[in-house]
């Protein structure tokens, strides 16, 4: 991932992104705006000039509403390195946030998988919870959060207690 920025002793050992097949509905709307005009195209031609500016409008907007689903999947990350957590959101083409928590910051980590889908296809959010209790982060839709539930745990064991500030 070229936006992370990892310390020499740093290593990633996870990077999910969204399930996929969450995003289907998205995607057969995109293929639908992109093949109709194919079936419709005699009538479309017909219609002279007006007819093919829809013609070509409507497959435009399925590509770049295609690209734009493949370009948020794509960026919406969370990798899970052996010092940080880092979620990153991109919405559309040219808006990202990233968001990081410490791992030694993270005081509960668990899973939630929701529906006979989620079941079947093992699909959840992951809720991360910093110290101080107000620090949420969620990572919903992914594929197999207990994998990272089962890092994150093993990360946890491995902190110094030094470093866990006594009460």
């Amino acid at each position: 991932m070229t936006h992370l920025n990892l310390d020499q002793d740093e290593k990633v050992l996870l990077i999910s992104r969204r399930y996929f097949l969450t995003l289907l509905k998205q995607v057969l709307v995109a293929f639908f705006l992109m093949v109709m005009p194919f079936f419709l195209m005699f009538p479309l031609f017909s219609w002279g000039k007006w007819g093919i500016v829809f013609f070509v409008y409507s497959v435009s907007v399925g590509i770049i509403v295609l690209v734009e689903i493949y370009v948020v999947w794509h960026f919406n990350t969370l990798t899970i390195t052996t010092k940080r957590v880092i979620k990153t959101k991109q919405h559309g083409f040219f808006d990202r946030r990233v968001s990081e928590m410490l791992v030694s910051r993270i005081n509960d980590v668990s899973h939630h998988i929701k529906g006979f889908w989620g079941t079947l296809l093992r699909c959840g959010t992951l809720h991360i919870v910093a110290g101080n209790g107000d620090t949420v982060l969620d990572f919903p839709h992914m594929k197999n959060p207990s994998r990272a539930l089962r890092i994150l745990n093993k990360l946890l064991q491995v902190i110094p207690q030094e470093s866990i500030k006594k009460d």
